[in-house]
């Protein structure tokens, strides 16, 4: 996970569309307001070293204006709207390893079954 800064409180957090614990914002519960997304996205460590972080954090927390790169700002959104960058699922991660089991079960199944009719001959 990537630490990441709270766009509305300026609090730490873990991961851009992870919910604020002080304030409860949730980027991937606006899944329409990309803008949204994209300032999160570009608040996190994927986009600026620590330091940078930690001092966005101090001024949003202060109630100081934030000046954001337009143009990585613009290119961000942009992913988001054309699903280059990975959008957070409302699915929970759950769904998706018990659908890769059951596939995984039925693949070993398929191959056993295969096996066993080769076995057997004409």
């Amino acid at each position: 996970m990537t630490l990441a800064v709270c766009v509305r409180c300026g609090n730490s957090k873990v991961g851009a569309f992870t919910p604020c614990t002080g304030c409860g914002l949730a980027p991937a519960a606006h899944g329409t307001e990309r803008e949204l997304q994209a300032r999160s996205l570009l608040l996190t460590e994927r986009y600026l070293p620590g330091g940078e972080l930690e001092e966005i954090g101090r001024k949003i927390r202060k109630g100081e204006p934030v000046t954001y790169d337009a143009g990585l700002l613009a290119q961000i959104t942009e992913d988001l709207r054309t699903q280059k960058l990975p959008i957070v699922s409302k699915s929970s991660p759950g769904c998706s390893v018990a659908l890769w089991a059951v596939v995984g079960v039925l693949l070993v199944l398929a191959v056993g079954f295969l096996l066993m009719s080769r076995l057997r001959g004409p």
